[in-house]
């Protein structure tokens, strides 16, 4: 029996999350943007229409953890070796994800500028809500075509996978739902990670049989999205060869390629401010080219577009991910003459659009700004002669005073010390390092006018191809194959025109997360990706490139996640602190959130484990470790 025919309720499909898990009410914004047709689910659910519409909300919903003013996917590279939070000015007591140590707790608040550790949880739960009503009422709809009603499913399940993914290599165990269910319940329990992992496993194995290869409509679940997620839990539950297996099908044989030339539209948005030669690079990361025929690379990527109504998001990359190049007063950018330097509505260099407004939501260590990229001069990714990527010093001075007074300085390029060695930029964590423009550079056309261009609205890669290159890349390590690996690596680094291509002898696990760094910026969820690969660590007991083993039992007090932050986030626990006088701080245990507090206290008759380092953790009781218990006391009501 499927596990979708076990059971199923008639009432309000979403009230267990919105009661015990994620502490809100049930509001017409729980499942946007039909939100009448979820509260008679039985009504709804007996159709292909409500069931298709079911399906575009967990496709619209995946976009959620990527656009937005601090938008939740920055979290991700600030729990991280690339990153960390840049908001200076604000002080921890605030929520602010920097100094992590004292401030990210289970009661811990949630908003834009911080940990959103919460935000995830709820989210997470909620789009798991969304599959599991599909999952749940499939069965109803009266005549339903048995392929189109396995193609349905089997995109449901993969909606419930990815979130499930990202679920248990941020939060570990937690309570598992495969079902829709119907009223209150408040005695769940924590379900082990690696169960869960089995489970999606097998639903996107369903999933690769029966999606279609090619969607209806762009922004739907395809078979090639499918097989790319299963690779990844097939890395995850150890299987490193049916992984390659399936790479090697998603890359030979399903129709997909890596771009290696330009192609589509070229935008050269500020040439006079900001030129951009053409490059595939460039190319490749405008909205405008990501879903059109010629893009072969694609896999799945998320519709975002001006003046869609159900598909319409500010990206807000230029806010997150840009310096504060226009700071005022005393944190301003000056001139060796003194000045004020730079200037957001300036005449001359008006770097407004060009650049964007950012406030450094997301401040690159020094390794992502350097240190990944030495050696490698005509990298396209870290290319400042193309305009790829943009170092402070590739400005000039464009403040209006300098030009009226004939200030010497005036559209020159910046510095950061003048001539005797003194700091010309007061807040160099917030007002000073380099960034990918082509990735981040987004049209923004409702702020025109006026000083606040973020980044609007743009369609964005959720899976690549060059992803699975390294996907098998990293496989290949497991495995001891070094000089396939190598051969994936340099794959993706040829076509970035790289002049340092690896060796065998070169290759392990470092290389592979490197190479994923340069390439799949504000794409990959990058603490997820390094939990997954602390895990499988502690699966395989291998050995990795800083001489560390590790176990699943101690993987709080150490992990590969956790080596490399200390490496390469030149940040956390080094005594840097904000101009709020804040220290950024980090501990191993960080490698997962914290459980909420709120939804803990709400399972009032059970226990919901707290992740160790966290206070209630010395609660935790043993959680479900096989499916059917879990799904046994998922849909045994106590009331």
């Amino acid at each position: 029996m499927k596990l979708h025919q076990i059971n199923k309720y008639k009432l309000m499909a979403w009230a267990l999350p919105a009661i015990t898990l994620l502490s809100t009410g049930c509001t017409k914004e729980f499942l946007e943007p039909e939100p009448l047709s979820f509260y008679e689910p039985s009504k709804t659910f007996s159709t292909q229409k409500g069931l298709e519409s079911a399906l575009a909300s967990c496709d619209k919903a995946v976009r959620n953890f990527f656009v937005g003013d601090g938008a939740p996917i920055v979290s991700e590279y600030v729990y991280s070796d690339l990153a960390v939070c840049g908001t200076t000015d604000q002080p921890s007591a605030t929520g602010v994800q920097i100094d992590l140590n004292t401030y990210l707790t289970p009661t811990a608040t949630d908003n834009v500028s911080t940990t959103r550790y919460l935000y995830f949880w709820k989210e997470i739960y909620k789009n798991i809500n969304y599959a599991n009503t599909i999952i749940t009422y499939i069965d109803d709809v009266e005549g339903l075509d048995e392929e189109v009603k396995n193609e349905m499913l089997g995109r449901a399940y993969f909606h419930r996978a990815l979130r499930y993914y990202w679920l248990v290599f941020q939060f570990k165990d937690v309570p598992l739902f495969t079902q829709a269910v119907e009223g209150a319940k408040f005695d769940y329990q924590s379900t082990k990670r690696s169960v869960i992992l089995d489970m999606i496993t097998r639903d996107l194995e369903f999933a690769v049989q029966h999606v279609a290869e090619v969607p209806e409509m762009g922004g739907m679940v395809s078979k090639g999205a499918c097989r790319h997620l299963l690779i990844k839990c097939l890395l995850a539950t150890g299987r490193f060869d049916e992984a390659i297996a399936e790479a090697n099908t998603l890359i030979d044989g399903s129709g997909y390629q890596l771009m290696t030339s330009t192609f589509g539209t070229f935008v050269n948005p500020m040439p006079d401010e900001h030129p951009v030669t053409r490059n595939v690079i460039w190319d490749l990361h405008r909205p405008e080219n990501k879903m059109i025929g010629e893009n072969k690379e694609v896999i799945h990527c998320m519709i975002n577009r001006h003046g869609y109504s159900d598909s319409s998001d500010d990206m807000q990359t230029m806010r997150n991910c840009v310096p504060f190049w226009p700071a005022t007063g005393s944190f301003a950018i000056m001139t060796p003459s003194g000045e004020t330097g730079m200037s957001i509505s300036a005449t001359y260099f008006n770097y407004r659009k060009a650049l964007g407004r950012g406030v450094a939501k997301m401040r690159p260590t020094n390794y992502a700004q350097y240190g990944l990229w030495l050696g490698d001069p005509t990298d396209l990714r870290h290319d400042a002669e193309s305009g790829n990527w943009i170092n402070m010093e590739n400005l000039r001075y464009n403040h209006p005073n300098l030009f009226r007074d004939d200030d010497p300085y005036a559209g020159m390029n910046l510095q950061l010390y003048d001539e005797d060695g003194g700091l010309l930029c007061t807040d160099t964590i917030r007002s000073w390092f380099g960034w990918p423009h082509y990735k981040v550079w987004v049209e923004d056309p409702d702020r025109e006018s006026g000083t606040d261009y973020r980044g609007g609205e743009g369609d964005w890669y959720l899976f690549r191809l060059a992803e699975t290159y390294l996907l098998r890349a990293e496989a290949y390590i497991w495995k001891g194959d070094k000089a396939s690996a190598a051969a994936d690596v340099n794959a993706i680094r040829e076509r970035a025109h790289c002049t340092k291509l690896f060796t065998p002898e070169e290759m392990n696990m470092g290389v592979v997360m490197d190479e994923r760094a340069r390439e799949l910026y504000m794409e990959e969820w990058r603490h997820v990706e390094l939990s997954r690969v602390s895990y499988i660590y502690a699966l395989t007991g291998q050995t990795d490139e800083f001489g560390q083993t590790y176990s699943e039992e101690t993987i709080s007090d150490n992990s590969y996640w956790w080596q490399r932050v200390c490496k390469y986030n030149n940040f956390y626990n080094s005594g840097i602190k904000t101009r709020s006088n804040v220290a950024y701080t980090i501990s191993p245990y960080h490698i997962f959130f914290p459980v909420p507090q709120s939804s803990i206290n709400g399972n009032r008759e059970g226990v919901i484990n707290q992740n160790k380092g966290y206070a209630g953790y010395e609660h935790n009781v043993e959680p479900f470790d096989n499916l059917e218990e879990a799904i046994a006391s998922e849909l045994d009501f106590s009331n």
